[in-house]
């Protein structure tokens, strides 16, 4: 066999070997992981937004999940995820994930915890009356195992409080941290009803605070009553700026109160305004009734000084002189009768009475005082007058 025969040999079988290596089973390929999304959850009905990474397409809102916090595990409910049909975003790093999906069991355990921190509230409660401490406790919060919690309480001024959450956390075995709230806090915390016959929007579903102010309540024309614009809380209504800017829309299709409009019935001034029915009362000059303008009316009948009526500006400008002249005898006839002429400078100082001089009653009995003739002057220095020595007066031991 020639050298040339037994290279294609070994070739051939090289082929041969890289057929029979590539013709076996490869390895089992490993699954995909699932895509991470981002979803919204509460842990109160009322409660602020928070965020947590779970696999799309295993969490439903509504549904309730496990989550880790600072105060430990916890249960909260789902509320928000992203579109389906929205591209994928990529989940921060700051994002924990969710844990597990809540079970019966899970649900149970949160339902113990509330029932625990009731007790927890009553028992503290209990212990400021009989320790006189000035403070009101609010509300507990508890995490699923029962082990950590908050305690909510109000109080006008600091006060020492160590020794009662010493015995709730001796007597109850939890970690027990205290957090001062504030009016509207403890609305939130323990619910309730307002004068609108709902419940609470601080409770049920509002997740903030507005900033409120008494501009808001005159904007919208409502009484300053304390009573009727203040809420459970002691504080303004929050549902007050729900409806402000649309108060602010409709008021500025209003003349504004004090604002001299012309009317085919004469002059006249705006007194008041009805922002809801969108018409404004005006107080004619020549007449005492008072005449309700809607808003479709005003710069047609109805026009404002901006652009009024120009034949009603200039009876007006005739009629000013007049009245000029006129009131000082509207004046004079107002002013009551005096038949006695108006009394001047020289009468007022005739009528008043002279000044008395007060005249000295002499004695006839007592000798006439002699008539003090005045002293030569003199050249010589005046005479020093001579210090009186205080009288000593003697005790009873000093007889002798």
């Amino acid at each position: 066999m020639t050298d040339t025969d037994t290279a294609a040999t070994t070739a051939t079988e090289t082929t041969a070997t890289e057929l029979l290596d590539s013709a076996e089973p490869d390895e089992p390929a490993q699954p995909a992981q699932p895509a991470q999304i981002v979803v919204g959850v509460r842990f109160h009905e009322a409660a602020r937004l928070h965020h947590y990474s779970a696999d799309a397409g295993a969490l439903f809102v509504g549904e309730y999940v496990v989550v880790e916090t600072a105060r430990g595990e916890e249960l909260a409910r789902v509320v928000t995820t992203p579109d389906p049909e929205e591209e994928p975003r990529s989940v921060p790093r700051d994002v924990r994930p969710i844990l597990r999906q809540a079970t019966r069991e899970d649900r149970d355990q949160a339902a113990a915890a509330r029932e625990r921190a009731e007790q927890m509230v009553e028992q503290l409660r209990r212990i400021a009356l009989r320790d006189r401490l000035d403070l009101y406790p609010v509300a507990v919060q508890l995490n699923l195992n029962g082990d950590e919690g908050t305690g909510y309480f109000q109080a006008s001024e600091h006060v020492d409080f160590r020794a009662a959450v010493e015995e709730i956390e001796q007597e109850h075995g939890v970690a027990l941290h205290m957090q001062q709230a504030g009016p509207r806090e403890r609305a939130m915390l323990v619910d309730g009803y307002d004068i609108c016959g709902l419940r609470l929007c601080c409770a049920s579903w509002m997740t903030s605070f507005p900033k409120v102010g008494i501009r808001t309540a005159k904007t919208q024309g409502l009484s300053l009553n304390p009573d009727s614009i203040s809420g459970v809380c002691g504080r303004l209504l929050c549902c007050l700026t729900f409806e402000h800017e649309v108060y602010r829309e409709m008021r500025g299709t209003l003349p504004k109160l004090g604002k001299r409009v012309s009317t085919p019935a004469g002059m006249g001034k705006v007194i008041k305004q009805n922002i809801l029915q969108q018409y404004v009362t005006i107080a004619l000059d020549d007449h005492p009734e008072r005449v309700d303008v809607p808003v479709d009316e005003i710069g047609l009948a109805v026009r404002t000084e901006d652009a009024p009526n120009q034949a009603l500006v200039e009876e007006e400008r005739e009629r000013e002189p007049r009245e000029r002249e006129e009131r000082p005898r509207r004046q004079r006839r107002t002013q009551p009768r005096d038949e006695s002429p108006p009394p001047s400078e020289e009468t007022e100082e005739q009528q008043a009475p002279p000044r008395r001089r007060r005249r000295r009653t002499v004695n006839q009995d007592s000798p006439p005082r002699p008539a003090v003739q005045p002293s030569p002057r003199s050249s010589d220095p005046p005479a020093r007058r001579r210090k009186r020595r205080p009288r000593q007066v003697n005790g009873p031991d000093s007889s002798e």
